[in-house]
């Protein structure tokens, strides 16, 4: 790429195109890799993740969503130009859920079906709308995150939705689109809150899931996928033992070790058919076996 003005449209829409095999863990590290590299700007990013020909091909009219996302995009950076913006939880984590949540979502399109030769349940199964809501919430999950944790459930994940309205009035979108769209991605941002997770599994397991349970996991999932990676895992923890240092030494500590590390990947696990069908269990079972055996 040296010399040559990087394309992120044609990389994004590559990497996303439907005919492509499931990617190795070291496609996914270069892919993420490179997009921290190259994408400065959230609203850059979002305008063109929702332009790539993934993205169209679940285009719906009217579409008040597209707006929203570059919104969010755009205050994102504004925030990040106010204060600096945590280790962890900052616009490049937002841009990695967005891509890994694009990315399970491709499992679904019908291509990628006919590969594997099976589909996906109704309970798990995404609408356009519902992509598009999904993308809303990945990109606003994070929303003014102050890099602390929760002193009470739920706490910094109604924060960012009590942003979202506040930011969606301000640019004059309409109440009603608001409402609709508050409502939908308020439960899915809300289970993000990883005191919940566990909870959120056992609702899972029970047959068949709550529709609204599926979709808050694919989130959760998304927000989680960069971590299992073997390379960005261990980049993404010291960021977060960073975000830490100074608010929560002995948990920054705690996480740093590998140990650590090890305990919060074994609390994991990829249970969405989105997931699976993008091999992310493998990818977490990898990681695991690796760390396992830096440790014995």
């Amino acid at each position: 790429m040296k010399g040559l003005q990087f394309d992120l449209r044609a990389y994004l829409n590559s990497f996303l195109d439907v005919n492509s095999l499931v990617p190795h863990s070291q496609i996914l590290e270069d892919l993420l890799s490179v997009i921290e590299k190259e994408a400065q700007s959230m609203r850059d990013f979002l305008e063109i993740l929702v332009d790539t020909n993934l993205w169209q091909g679940w285009q719906i009219e009217p579409n008040p969503y597209k707006l929203m996302i570059v919104t969010v995009g755009a205050e994102i950076d504004r925030l990040a130009t106010l204060k600096q913006e945590p280790a962890f939880h900052s616009k490049r984590h937002m841009m990695d859920v967005c891509l890994m949540l694009s990315y399970f979502l491709k499992q679904e399109e019908p291509k990628q079906v006919e590969k594997k030769g099976e589909s996906v349940s109704s309970a798990w199964e995404t609408s356009s709308t519902e992509k598009w809501q999904l993308l809303l919430a990945a990109a606003a999950h994070d929303l003014g995150h102050p890099g602390l944790i929760n002193t009470r459930p739920y706490e910094i994940e109604q924060q960012s939705l009590d942003l979202l309205k506040t930011l969606l009035t301000r640019e004059g979108v309409d109440s009603q689109s608001i409402k609709d769209a508050l409502e939908s991605v308020a439960p899915w941002i809300l289970a993000t809150d990883h005191g919940q997770y566990k909870a959120l599994l056992e609702r899972i397991a029970i047959h068949p899931p709550e529709h609204v349970d599926c979709l808050a996991m694919l989130l959760v999932e998304a927000d989680l996928a960069s971590s299992v990676l073997p390379i960005r895992g261990r980049l993404l923890t010291g960021r977060l033992c960073e975000e830490w240092d100074r608010p929560y030494p002995e948990k920054s500590i705690a996480l740093r070790n590998q140990v650590g590390y090890l305990s919060f990947l074994t609390s994991l696990q990829f249970v969405s058919p989105q997931a699976v069908s993008a091999t992310i269990p493998q990818i977490l079972n990898n990681s695991l076996l690796q760390l396992r055996s830096q440790l014995s």
